[in-house]
């Protein structure tokens, strides 16, 4: 069994929003043509604890396209595929992951968008943005 070796330029790690506020990952690539289809992601979204996410708030992250790199007029593709939700009584949330394919409509340009509905700050913790080949 060998040692499986990663692109580190397929990966986004980035760092939650502060208060109701949103951020986005690096600007995914994904080429001209009709292989857009075959891209798969992996999101990873961090534990959170009581301080980081408020009761019954929530950190919805999207999968968003564009046909321009600089992500000027972003269509959701894929709308809330994790919603972490600050469970009551103080828990805070707990991590998720999700595995997914770009449908084959999809634009040049992806990224994820996390918008924190309430007042934690989340900014100590990161998810991240993989894509898989």
């Amino acid at each position: 069994m060998g040692l499986e070796l990663k692109d580190t330029s397929l990966k986004s790690t980035f760092a939650l929003a502060n208060g109701a506020n949103h951020v986005h990952s690096a600007t995914f690539d994904l080429g001209p043509g009709d292989k857009v289809a075959l891209a798969e992601f992996l999101l990873s979204a961090p534990v959170l604890v009581v301080a980081e996410i408020v009761d019954l708030d929530t950190i919805t992250y999207s999968v968003e396209m564009d046909e321009d790199p600089a992500m000027g007029s972003p269509t959701t593709v894929i709308p809330a595929i994790i919603v972490q939700t600050g469970v009551h009584p103080d828990a805070g949330a707990a991590a998720a992951t999700a595995r997914f394919r770009v449908p084959t409509n999809c634009e040049r340009y992806v990224r994820v968008t996390a918008t924190n509905s309430g007042a934690g700050n989340a900014s100590t913790k990161s998810a991240v943005l993989e894509l898989l080949l």
